[in-house]
């Protein structure tokens, strides 16, 4: 080849440059998207693909513990035709809170077939333990056992969740209600926390003399103050296993 020739080569393959990187240039300065927290790519000080720093959306690490029904669903039938359920849910991370969890109880006949499911949705906060109701359910058929499955779950920080809400109570008694074959758990329920709280569910889990779960029902307070002690009376129909000495009742809010 001609020194000419690998002249003019040389010449080609440098004016190439100059125009690829007159192009990229000018794609840089008009035409590339700025960082965004929806690019698919870690820039702009995230800390992970479009989530942390400045994006709202929290990075969730790989190793995070899922939300998890603990134990067997407790199947009660005082009534004929209704069923009440009492499942638990755990969430084990000190570091995140479900700030939104799914969840289905699914329900079976003796033979295994699924009669009904019946979604819901909870929040649980860092480290919290916690009951999930279904109360006074119409089924079709008698109901052998159930399952809890959990879903989606909506994840934040356990700081931006907050510490779980301090409740304690008072006088808990479980005595004869007011409607004839009925028992009610009365009781007051007083405010410790330093924040006032709305739509407080409160739950009694009725118990046998041996500590097993024989029965369940849950009201609603509407609000409460810090320091505030409200009333609440929780009924359920009478059961000959139910030891009213052993009833414990447990209170969830949301900050």
């Amino acid at each position: 080849m001609s020194s000419r020739r690998i002249k003019q080569l040389v010449y080609g393959l440098f004016f190439v440059i100059v125009i690829v990187i007159v192009i990229w240039l000018i794609y840089l300065a008009f035409f590339k998207p700025a960082p965004s927290c929806f690019d698919g790519i870690q820039n702009q000080g995230e800390t992970g693909v479009d989530c942390g720093g400045p994006c709202a959306k929290l990075c969730i690490p790989s190793t995070i513990q899922p939300v998890a029904a603990i134990g067997n669903v407790s199947v009660f039938a005082p009534l004929a035709g209704r069923v009440t359920l009492l499942g638990e849910i755990v969430d084990p991370n000190s570091d995140f809170a479900a700030q939104s969890v799914s969840y289905t109880f699914d329900l079976y006949d003796a033979s295994g077939n699924l009669i009904a499911s019946i979604p819901g949705t909870a929040y649980v906060y860092a480290d919290q333990t916690e009951y999930l109701v279904v109360p006074n359910e119409a089924v079709s058929t008698v109901v052998d056992h159930a399952a809890l499955t959990i879903g989606a779950v909506q994840w934040v920080s356990a700081s931006q969740m907050g510490l779980v809400p301090q409740f304690t109570f008072k006088n808990i008694a479980t005595v004869p209600g007011l409607a004839s074959g009925t028992l009610a758990v009365d009781g007051q329920i007083v405010d410790a926390d330093s924040a006032s709280f709305t739509n407080i569910t409160i739950i009694a889990v009725l118990r046998s003399s041996g500590g097993a779960p024989a029965g369940v029902s849950e009201t609603v307070i509407d609000s409460i103050a810090p320091n505030q002690a409200e009333n609440f009376s929780i009924t359920y129909p009478a059961a000959a296993n139910i030891d009213p000495t052993q009833t414990q009742v447990y209170a969830y809010a949301e900050r």
